[in-house]
């Protein structure tokens, strides 16, 4: 069932509802009204005959002839009668007087002295005569039509005024019903179409186009929401397209790369077998050379392997404590022995003899060393390249520093060498797949430190590992 429909069924049970209660309402007041009606029908006629009762019985316990007594009752509104043996004997002999003789026949007052009671409506003053063996009564029958007739006037008038109370409440109910429909339809289909639309937007692979939406607060809430998924797709989906088009780059580059020194293997190696090497040094020389150019693939390899395991989270880490100052110094003089002095020349520092040790991984501190130090080598564009090492303790870490003479990095792209495939050397005049410095990061990530660059009269990288606790 769609929204709009429950929406619907919603509104027409709560119509259904206030319909109900406001029928109930009238017909509790309709009844409330009656009985107020009906005491003060009561209240206003008991109100006439208490006035005068009393001075018709004292007019009746005067024992004043029966002509005297119609006259002086008379005036009081009552009418005299002698009745016997259900029989008016005289005195009025109306239609009312002949129920009281039927009723006297059955109840006839004995007392000796005057009663005062009601008898349908009518106040009833009687005395009984024992020498006659009568009842000598004097009734007071309330001409009341006018008021009933007035306060039943009055109730029909009161009782049209609440059907059409009741009618124009109906009405407005179903006015206001059908207008919060309405407003409701629109205050909640329309932020939930234009979601619907967006997401065949992005269905359709249409991620620029947002929700535009004012209105209820939460609604804008959720559309902006809406929005900022949007964005972040869109954003993650240009961050893959870019990924991926740096990742074929990068596997086209290494094609490349690794196409040189296969053709010179290749090359090399018939030429031995062509006997164009006839003397032992040439094949000597030969074979040397396809040597190092199988280092230069093996180099290119390692790296696809290391980014490989790097992506799939399967390179492994194995922590040892260790001196950071003396492993540095250890690498420094390694490269520099077997260096050319007039094409890289090393230069380490330690500030202080004695400094805390580190939790690292030989191998991958080792990795670092050796990314760093190719990076310079073909980036520095100087003869020599003279590398600069310190190792110094911080606060809460060790800052290790690996500073090169070379012209630095454009200042606009300082901040993405550490990317992915990210190469400085758009136009590949140099060999190289992107990923050294960014498997510095991520070795570093993975000892919990960090790494920034900055040019400082060249290239300055600094490594902070944390301090073994």
């Amino acid at each position: 069932m769609s929204l709009k429909k429950r929406m619907f069924r919603s509104n027409m049970k709560i119509l259904f509802a206030a319909l109900l209660s406001l029928m109930l309402i009238i017909l509790t007041v309709l009844v409330l009204f009656e009985d107020i009606l009906e005491k003060q029908v009561y209240a206003v006629s008991g109100m006439k005959v208490e006035q005068h009762a009393g001075e018709v019985a004292r007019i009746l316990a005067g024992n004043q002839d029966l002509e005297t007594l119609y006259h002086s009752a008379d005036s009081y509104g009552y009418q005299i009668a002698l009745i016997a043996d259900g029989k008016v004997l005289d005195g009025e002999r109306s239609e009312q007087m002949s129920d009281l003789a039927d009723f006297f026949a059955e109840e006839i007052p004995q007392s000796g002295g005057v009663d005062v009671f009601t008898y349908k409506k009518a106040t009833i003053v009687g005395k009984y005569l024992p020498d006659r063996d009568a009842c000598l009564v004097a009734a007071y029958f309330p001409e009341d039509e006018g008021i009933v007739s007035s306060l039943n006037s009055s109730f029909y008038l009161f009782l049209g005024a609440v059907v059409l109370a009741g009618t124009a409440a109906i009405i407005l109910l179903l006015f206001l019903a059908a207008f919060f429909t309405r407003r409701m339809n629109r205050v909640i289909m329309e932020p939930v179409e234009l979601l619907a639309k967006g997401a065949e937007r992005i269905k359709s692979g249409n991620l620029s186009e947002k929700i535009h939406y004012q209105g209820e607060t939460e609604f804008e809430y959720v559309c902006q929401t809406f929005n900022d998924m949007q964005s972040t797709i869109l954003a993650d989906q240009e961050q893959r397209e870019k990924t991926e088009r740096a990742r074929t780059d990068m596997v086209t580059g290494i094609s490349h790369d690794l196409r040189t020194p296969l053709t010179s293997i290749r090359g090399y190696i018939k030429g031995v077998l062509d006997g164009v090497a006839d003397t032992e040094e040439k094949r000597r020389m030969y074979l040397e050379t396809a040597y190092e150019s199988t280092g230069e693939m093996n180099v290119l390899l390692q790296k696809l392997f290391d980014f490989s395991r790097m992506e799939s989270g399967q390179m492994p880490f194995h922590m040892v404590k260790a001196d950071l100052g003396e492993f540095a110094a250890a690498y420094a003089a390694q490269k520099e022995a077997v260096a050319d002095p007039s094409a890289l020349q090393i230069h380490f520092c330690r500030k202080a003899e004695y400094q805390p040790e580190i939790s690292m991984d030989v191998e991958q501190v080792r990795r670092i060393f050796d990314n760093l130090l190719e990076n310079s080598m073909k980036y520095a564009m100087v003869t020599p390249v003279v590398i600069n090492l310190s190792v110094e303790e911080t606060d809460k870490f060790m800052l290790f520093v690996w500073r090169d003479n070379g012209g630095g990095v454009p200042q606009e792209k300082l901040g993405r060498i550490f990317e992915r495939f990210y190469r400085c050397d758009e136009s590949r005049k140099e060999k190289g797949s992107g990923v050294g410095l960014y498997v510095v990061k991520y070795i570093m990530d993975q000892h919990n430190g960090t790494v920034r660059a900055e040019n400082e009269n060249g290239l300055k990288i600094s490594l902070y590992f944390p301090k073994f606790e």
